[in-house]
């Protein structure tokens, strides 16, 4: 979802949630004990007295907290990981009262009356009565924290139970991990920002530039890449007998249909035919082109959402049709348009390759999944998935806690050209406290899916399916020999049944990677299956520097304004695929290169650990990683790629660019140059 003056759908329905608590709330007895002191050592409890109620009664504990250190010490910056420890303060607070409006929350105040920390925020009750609270990186101080009903008032008062723990991590004693065996490494490529001028759009509607959400495809007639960030449709053209590859970049956006305004972009690439889609969405429904010819011509789309026209978040994927076809199919392979609309999510069907799209089709209502929902895949049989980071109960993040048991990540499938839809949940993985990106879903050559998430423990996770979803194998955690501690932007992808990518963004810092006090460092990261998912090999595909410091914003603890501190830079989602020798390529923004800042009294990213990504001005690099060692998605061409054998340094730190291309204004003097060769720059596993 882009940012503009046009307010999202789910920001007004999490607004509405979150006003709920404070219609009415008086205060009222004070908790047992009413004070107490943490330092770690032990878990700290109390009981609240009732709260709701006729009254909206409201109840408040004292709780100091002690860190090892003064808060400058114990929280002094660390360029690797963001700071030296971190420390993360969670209350779980339990109660009996089953009813569904006994909705209990807590909300936490500084010694100066500021709010502070997060809560699930659920303003129903699903039976699991419990609710969580974490306060991120908390400093040493007397805090208030106060228990209330979501709902303000509620049939009766319910007591309830508090325990909080406080935990911490010597980040910077971690140590630099050593790339394992048997996987794969990458050359990291950035777009040159001299083909991408600032828009007219971006000026007056967004306050920035607008480069994150980037998709990205391959040909498999020409080899060619294609990529979109915002309003710009690259092309890549690989010169592989150099290494890194030379790049040959091309602006090839179907201006000005689809590169004059967005409230959200979608590009992709047809991987048996090489047609590329590209959709801008508008208020309602998109602008959409498409290209035979790797965006050298586009022919507009006659009609390019479904009927009606949802509002948000669209998708568009394909593959073949499922047996049987539908009448009169026009284009070699079933194309879908998917989209939320507030209440259910959406998909349609196209019979002519993207130029128009029939009528929607309910995948799932507000009562079965959260309305957002990750990228449409299409298996080589025809059926068809759509990823879902919250299903089993209504509105997970709006409406049922997610500290309960009964929100999972899920899928829905189609097995019929999108006819209908039946809704399959990971019931091992649980959606995480307080919101966080879609998951991904990767099908192999014979149906084999893999399905890559972010789980509630903070590791990413994989779960492999078959029977068309039918049946889901356990979750397995990916994170190899890295400490990870949070995933976003995760993103799949398969090649040979046996062989598929998971590539994320992770971070060793635990927590709330949604509050603005999370100030870890983030990279990405790509692991990878060649026996079906009993193995998988992970690497850090960017090890040299971040990818992003600080929070990445998918709920308003993490700021999301333009200004001098949004961390809503990398927007929603990143993008995976293959080439036809089964190459991966990861795309992703990048949140620390090119810094063309910094803003005052701060270094670079690179250097500096308190430069967060979000402060302005804000960094967004388009950016993917190719791989360039170890075996393929495709079996057939194993040799094809050096295996990897170490690691060694490149030319200069991935990130750090040549001179030219952070002075804005050279960029004109130097953009057939960069147009040639953009800017590589990665620590490279030997080949």
């Amino acid at each position: 979802m882009e940012r503009s003056n046009l307010v999202p759908i789910r920001r007004l329905l999490a607004a509405a949630c979150l006003a709920m608590p404070l219609v009415a709330v008086v205060p009222a007895i004070a908790s047992t004990p009413s004070t107490g002191t943490i330092d770690g050592s032990k878990t700290v409890q109390w009981d609240f007295a009732g709260v709701g109620g006729l009254a909206g009664d409201t109840d408040t504990y004292k709780l100091t907290v002690k860190l090892p250190q003064s808060d400058s010490a114990f929280y002094a910056p660390d360029v690797r990981q963001g700071t030296k420890h971190s420390a993360v303060l969670q209350i779980t607070l339990t109660w009996a009262d089953a009813s569904p409006d006994a909705t209990l929350g807590l909300s936490m105040t500084d010694s100066k009356g500021t709010s502070v920390g997060d809560d699930v925020l659920a303003v129903a009750n699903d039976g699991s009565n419990v609710n969580v609270f974490m306060l991120q990186n908390p400093k040493n101080g007397t805090y208030t924290v106060t228990a209330f009903n979501q709902l303000g008032n509620s049939t009766s008062d319910v007591t309830s139970h508090a325990a909080a723990t406080l935990k911490f991590t010597n980040l910077g004693a971690q140590k630099a991990v050593s790339e394992p065996k048997g996987g794969t490494g990458y050359d990291n490529f950035h777009i040159p920002l001299s083909l991408m001028p600032p828009t007219l759009w971006e000026s007056q509607f967004v306050g920035g530039r607008a480069f994150g959400e980037p998709s990205i495809g391959v040909d498999p007639r020409s080899d060619v890449a294609m990529y979109q960030a915002g309003l710009y449709t690259i092309s890549a053209k690989f010169d592989d007998t150099a290494r890194p590859a030379k790049v040959t970049w091309t602006d090839v956006s179907d201006a000005p249909l689809t590169n004059s305004a967005s409230e959200d972009a979608i590009l992709y690439v047809d991987q048996r035919t090489g047609r590329t889609l590209v959709s801008q969405l508008t208020a309602v429904c998109s602008l959409s082109a498409v290209s035979d010819d790797d965006g050298a011509t586009w022919t507009p789309s006659a009609k390019p959402c479904e009927t009606p026209p949802a509002v948000d978040h669209q998708t568009i994927g394909g593959g073949p049709f499922a047996s049987p076809l539908p009448p009169s199919p026009i284009y070699p392979d079933a194309l879908y348009y998917c989209s939320q609309n507030v209440l259910e999510a959406e998909c349609a069907l196209s019979l002519d390759g993207g130029i128009t799209y029939g009528a929607a089709v309910p995948m799932w209502t507000s009562d079965q999944c959260f309305g957002i929902h990750g990228h449409i895949k299409v298996a080589p049989d025809g059926t068809a998935y759509v990823p879902n980071k919250a299903c089993g109960s209504p509105e997970c993040i709006i409406t049922t806690s997610t500290a309960g048991p009964n929100c999972h990540p899920g899928f829905a499938v189609s097995t019929n050209n999108g006819l209908s839809w039946t809704v399959h949940t990971i019931d091992d993985g649980h959606t995480r406290y307080f919101n966080t990106g879609d998951p991904s879903i990767g099908v192999g050559s014979q149906g084999t899916m893999y399905f890559g998430y972010g789980d509630r423990d903070g590791h990413p996770k994989v779960a492999v399916c078959t029977s068309q979803g039918t049946s889901c194998g356990p979750s397995v955690n990916v994170s190899g020999p890295y400490p990870i501690q949070q995933v976003e932007m995760p993103t799949v992808v398969a090649g040979d049944d046996n062989r598929a990518a998971f590539a994320f963004l992770g971070s060793t810092t635990p927590g709330d990677d949604q509050q603005n006090a999370f100030v870890g460092t983030w990279h990405l990261y790509v692991a990878t299956t060649y026996d079906g998912g009993k193995t998988w090999t992970t690497n850090d595909a960017t090890p040299n520097a971040p990818v992003q410091r600080g929070c990445i914003e998918f709920n308003s603890a993490c700021p999301s304004a333009r200004g001098d501190d949004d961390q809503r830079n990398l927007l929603d989602f990143n993008d995976i695929t293959i080439d036809r020798e089964g190459r991966v390529l990861a795309a992703y923004t990048d949140g620390c290169q090119p810094d063309l800042g910094p803003p005052p009294k701060h270094g670079t990213c690179l250097k500096d650990a308190t430069r967060l990504s979000g402060l302005n001005p804000e960094i967004e690099g388009p950016a993917f990683a190719r791989q360039s060692c170890g075996r393929t998605l495709f079996a057939k061409f194993d040799g094809t790629l050096p295996a990897c054998t170490g690691v060694a340094a490149s030319p200069f730190t991935r990130g750090e660019a040549p001179a030219p291309l952070l002075v804005p204004a050279l960029m004109v003097m130097i953009g057939f140059g960069l147009a040639l060769g953009g800017w590589v720059a990665v620590r490279r596993r030997t080949h």
